[in-house]
């Protein structure tokens, strides 16, 4: 009786370890991320660099166009430039171009950065510097 008791436990313990480990059907994506911004204006809520430095960005406005263009407006002045997607690195990245002779501030957007989260409402990204390896954070809201 007890050669039978171990049999069925050994067999309940085989079974349940073969259903523990079978890969799920069960393909949906629950991450909201995408790697498109939504369409209309934008405002820069948190910019660091070595120090919280989003007040250099308070007056100004960012347009991101569906078909890769980008604009930003400071309410006088304007610079037109372009975004892309793409993956490098194993990771999906948001460049932002701008051309021309810009204010600093500007100057700072144009980088590969990192897409953290991306929605209809935020996009949060990074970028690890290779030389010294300190990691600036860019986040805007959609407003």
């Amino acid at each position: 009786m007890k050669g039978i008791q171990k049999l069925l436990a050994l067999l309940l313990f085989s079974v349940l370890s073969l259903t523990a480990c079978q890969k799920s059907d069960d393909n949906s994506n629950t991450n909201s991320n995408t790697t498109t911004p939504a369409a209309g204006t934008w405002k820069v809520s948190y910019f660091f660099d070595k120090q919280d430095k989003t007040n250099n960005y308070s007056n100004y406005t960012f347009e991101f166009g569906a078909n890769g263009s980008f604009t930003a407006s400071n309410g006088s002045q304007s610079w037109s430039g372009s975004w892309v997607t793409g993956v490098d690195d194993s990771g999906n990245k948001f460049v932002i171009n701008l051309g021309g002779t810009l204010p600093s501030a500007l100057e700072d957007l144009v980088e590969d950065w990192h897409i953290v989260k991306m929605d209809g409402s935020t996009m949060h990204f990074e970028h690890t510097s290779g030389g010294n390896g300190d990691t600036r954070v860019l986040k805007f809201i959609k407003i």
